[in-house]
């Protein structure tokens, strides 16, 4: 085995969340009564940090976007959009081979890490609820790089060629090579091929099922 411990993203990557969350950013939007609450791309909305979202994109202050972010959890978890989101083809069964083969897997996303717990549980798929790691409850730990970190330091991985991020928009590539590790950008996810490239990805695929030749 080329790489032993596989981190993947979540939103785009193992999970196709784009309806839950368009639903949640234009519920929060409504609810801050913003001009046009009606959202078109839902793929710049999947890969940043919400709280990045709602200042960068939407244009609120900090103190806005966290009142924002407050009516996005309110639609997301407690009306339960989160649930709504379903498995990419071949995530599945790929990521049971990757297990049978020895790798350990985790999940490395900017998503609020309790709630990230939530949605793989109740997922058919073979990742431990303990190496599912994210953002914090209180917004810390919300970079991609620093997420990779706590995940490594609390494995106790400490030879980085056997570590491999596997994501579909820029910031997992980025925060792949902020800590010095492989990436796999996923081109069916959010992100295009072009942003993936550009980003710096050491490996590209189209199907999650090319992992699998990557690996061995």
């Amino acid at each position: 085995m080329k790489y032993s411990y596989i981190l993947f993203d979540l939103d785009g990557t193992l999970i196709d969340s784009k309806d839950s969350v368009r639903r949640s950013f234009e519920y929060a939007l409504e609810k801050m009564n913003y001009p046009d609450p009606e959202i078109f791309d839902v793929d710049q909305l999947l890969g940043p940090p919400i709280l990045t979202s709602f200042q960068e994109i939407f244009g609120f202050s900090p103190e806005e976007s966290v009142k924002a972010y407050d009516f996005y959890l309110e639609e997301y978890v407690e009306h339960g959009q989160m649930y709504g989101a379903q498995l990419y083809d071949g995530v599945e069964e790929t990521v049971s081979k990757l297990v049978e083969a020895g790798c350990l897997i985790g999940v490395a996303t900017t998503k609020n890490e309790r709630n990230a717990r939530k949605i793989i549980k109740s997922l058919p798929v073979d990742i431990e609820i303990s190496r599912v790691f994210g953002a914090q409850s209180d917004g810390s730990r919300s970079d991609k790089d620093k997420i990779i970190l706590d995940f490594l330091e609390i494995h106790g991985v400490m030879d980085l060629s056997e570590v491999l991020m596997v994501g579909d928009r820029f910031y997992d590539i980025q925060g792949a090579i902020a800590v010095g590790i492989d990436s796999v950008g996923v081109t069916y996810g959010c992100g295009s091929e072009n942003e993936l490239r550009v980003a710096g990805a050491t490996h590209l695929i189209a199907t999650i099922e090319e992992l699998l030749e990557i690996v061995n």
